[in-house]
């Protein structure tokens, strides 16, 4: 559906911190903050996917099943004024998609951040450890500990995220 004037038209998603899960998802969110909408993060529990439209129209969507998700649409305006409401409350008390991710950056110690500049320029594991003075088991270690410690399923993942996050190094 779109407004009658998009100018006037400003999108609002508004999700629990599981949505940030993976970098696929964080990826996706950024993108649709960069085409106007606002994007914010809550603590409270949403247990449903709900959309409003022109605050005339609701949907409340399901859990994904096998069989699919279920999906409830309403024009009632008492329950779609009701849930407004509550959004307003709970996108309120939200917080901005970056700052919540800003705020969502590991500390790194000085090693970590030793590691991190060793990944950069594509050191073999046996170089990097030796520059570093540790031992290669010692070093392998660390990479699997900073990889989790950035949510990252690989190096190059790590390395993205420690830029993204805007860690130094």
């Amino acid at each position: 559906m779109r407004a009658a004037d998009p100018a006037d038209f400003t999108p609002r998603k508004l999700l629990s911190p599981v949505a940030l899960a993976d970098e696929e998802a964080r990826a996706h969110l950024r993108l649709v903050r960069s085409r106007g909408a606002f994007v914010r993060i809550s603590r409270s529990p949403l247990p449903h996917e709900t959309i409003l439209i022109d605050r005339r129209v609701m949907i409340l969507a399901g859990q994904e099943t096998p069989t699919g998700r279920e999906y409830t649409v309403t024009t009632s305006q008492i329950l779609v004024d009701g849930v407004h409401s509550l959004f307003r409350a709970i996108w309120d008390a939200a917080v901005d998609l970056e700052i919540y991710l800003r705020s969502d950056v590991p500390q790194l110690d000085a090693e970590g951040r030793m590691i991190l500049k060793a990944l950069g320029p594509g050191l073999t594991d046996e170089s990097a450890a030796k520059r570093l003075g540790v031992s290669l088991r010692t070093y392998r270690r660390r990479v699997v500990e900073l990889m989790a410690e950035l949510e990252a399923d690989s190096r190059f993942q790590a390395g993205l995220r420690a830029g993204e996050l805007g860690l130094p190094h």
